[in-house]
């Protein structure tokens, strides 16, 4: 087992995720069911497909175009994923401080809610079963996201898929379990902003190193 790759695709993916939208829209659907496990199990179902298809199509990728031009594609898509998660820092940095006084209570921000209230609405059929409202609401919100990119990305860029893929859905898992566990106490202790800002950094310091030992 190739360690290191193991070690950067869980770091990589945990810290993308967490304190995003998918962590506090699994925490508040949790809430709805007295036996609240039973949604973490359908969402690291939902997880274990997001992520198997991933590292399908990345795998898939490397037979057909060469790594040196996989590696420069991939870099630019982690900066790029890295510039648009950081569109809203400005205004969590604002929020921050504007609402200081009583934002620590605060477990969802006006984003979040709009997030929560539009997968509701996709999943409104589903909602009957935990099971299937954690599974659903994963494959419905992560097909196609940037988790799944990033997945498709280090899979190509990576001869492990094995280790691509346990790293990946581990660190989705941990994140899931994270928002159904401790969700509360995670967004009142510490602010969104900080969250996004580390989240930004990685992404666009993966892209540039990248890019760089590529040449």
């Amino acid at each position: 087992m190739d360690l290191a790759t193991f070690l950067i695709t869980y770091g990589i993916l945990f810290l993308g995720e967490l304190g995003d939208k998918t962590q506090l829209i699994v925490f508040n659907l949790a809430l709805e069911y007295k036996k609240f496990y039973k949604v973490g199990i359908g969402v690291t179902f939902g997880f274990a497909l997001i992520v198997t298809i991933g590292v399908f199509f990345g795998a898939v990728i490397t037979q057909f175009i060469p790594l040196f031009i996989i590696s420069i594609v991939s870099g630019i898509i982690f900066i790029i994923i890295g510039i648009l998660e950081a569109r809203n820092l400005k205004e969590l940095y604002l929020e921050k401080y504007k609402n200081n006084d009583n934002s620590t209570n605060s477990t969802l921000d006006n984003t979040t809610s709009e997030d929560i209230e539009t997968s509701s609405l996709k999943l409104t059929k589903l909602k009957r079963n935990p099971y299937i409202v954690g599974f659903g609401s994963i494959f419905l919100m992560e097909l196609g996201d940037k988790t799944q990119i990033l997945t498709i990305t280090l899979a190509s860029i990576y001869t492990f898929p094995i280790e691509v893929w346990l790293g990946s859905f581990l660190a989705l898992i941990s994140v899931a379990w994270l928002g159904i566990l401790f969700g509360a106490f995670i967004a009142q202790k510490v602010p969104k902003f900080y969250l996004k800002l580390i989240s930004t950094s990685i992404f666009i310091f993966v892209g540039i190193l990248i890019i760089i030992t590529s040449f």
